[in-house]
């Protein structure tokens, strides 16, 4: 069994990556630990951060100095990476890669709570934002096993515990073969995932539903020399505030309306008094049945935008990526030809 190191060790004393970063296993298994869309996201935050503190270019240059300390950290140049092979979500890679990664991208950034910032601000994906939304919060913090297989594709084992209308618990763990790649620095790789897979979590309640950040409960974390990591996340719970708002001012108008006409006017007949207050009320109620279609429209066609926009801009990416290829392609041929 391999001893562990305290977390203050990082996964960088590691001269060099012990495994291969993406591609193909040594067994012709594709290497599929960690999205594309995970790593889009530090390589995007972190040129964010810096770009915001130095300027545009300095992000551009950090970006760039990411991808050179990544390089020298991989013996194989056929692993060498660039900004634009990182900002590709259709490629996959190791946790052994990602928390290189995430060693770097703290450092370059100069922020040593990175890797939750950028889970708060980055992690969850316009695709997962559009697909969340037609679903309460509880309801997606059930699908957590759902959504978090697509991130981490049979590296990371997700589970869910209570979920109410305001509280969710939930857990994750590791598989064997991961904890292989982190190897005596488990506790310090496993504290850059557990912070960034958290805040991404908490993001919820605001980035699918304009709701406040979710608070967070650490109960277990395998930085802490626990099995797995587990968290209790609590938010506002969502109300029937808007669909009541329409009916109550139907109804206070209504009587007000009728009050007035009783108290002002006692000889008015009381048939009409009632024919009067429904006129207000009943346009009280229309117009809240046109507000909520109308916000009901406006939501699906801003869904339908965002669709059409991701369907567009993976075509891009996907062509992008064909490109690449068959220039890598044409390198090969033309060393074959010149050797």
């Amino acid at each position: 069994m391999t001893d562990l190191l305290a977390k203050t060790h990082s996964i960088l004393e590691r001269d060099f990556m012990e495994f291969r970063p993406f591609g193909v296993n040594p067994n012709g298994e594709k290497i599929r630990d960690v999205s594309g869309v995970t790593v889009r996201a530090n390589v995007n935050y972190l040129e964010e951060v810096v770009g915001q503190a130095q300027g545009k270019e300095a992000g551009e240059r950090a970006v760039k100095e990411l991808c050179q300390l990544l390089n020298t950290r991989t013996q194989d140049s056929t692993y060498h990476v660039s900004p634009s092979f990182l900002k590709n979500v259709w490629n996959s890679y190791s946790y052994e890669f990602v928390c290189y990664l995430a060693e770097f991208s703290t450092a370059l950034s100069k922020d040593p709570q990175f890797q939750f910032h950028m889970g708060k601000n980055k992690f969850i994906s316009p695709i997962t934002q559009t697909l969340g939304r037609p679903f309460p919060v509880p309801q997606i913090y059930k699908m957590f096993p759902h959504f978090g297989e697509k991130f981490a594709k049979g590296s990371i084992r997700f589970s869910v515990g209570l979920v109410t209308n305001s509280s969710a618990v939930l857990r994750m763990k590791f598989t064997d073969q991961v904890f292989r790649q982190f190897g005596p620095y488990r506790k310090r790789c496993a504290e850059l995932i557990c912070d960034s897979a958290k805040a991404g979590l908490a993001a919820v309640p605001d980035q699918i539903h304009h709701l406040e950040f979710a608070t967070i409960q650490d109960l277990q974390c395998i930085a802490n020399g626990d099995e797995f990591c587990e968290w209790e996340f609590r938010w506002p719970p969502q109300t029937l505030r808007d669909h009541l708002f329409w009916p109550v001012a139907a109804l206070v108008t209504g009587s007000a309306t009728f009050g007035y006409l009783r108290g002002a006017h006692p000889d008015f007949p009381l048939a009409e008094a009632l024919v009067l207050a429904l006129f207000p009320a009943v346009a009280c109620w229309v117009t809240g049945h046109l507000n909520r279609l109308r916000k009901k429209m406006t939501t699906r066609e801003k869904l339908i935008k965002e669709q059409v926009l991701f369907v567009e801009t993976r075509h891009e990416e996907l062509r992008e990526a064909y490109l690449e290829q068959h220039l890598k392609l044409n390198r090969e041929i033309c060393k074959t030809v010149e050797g």
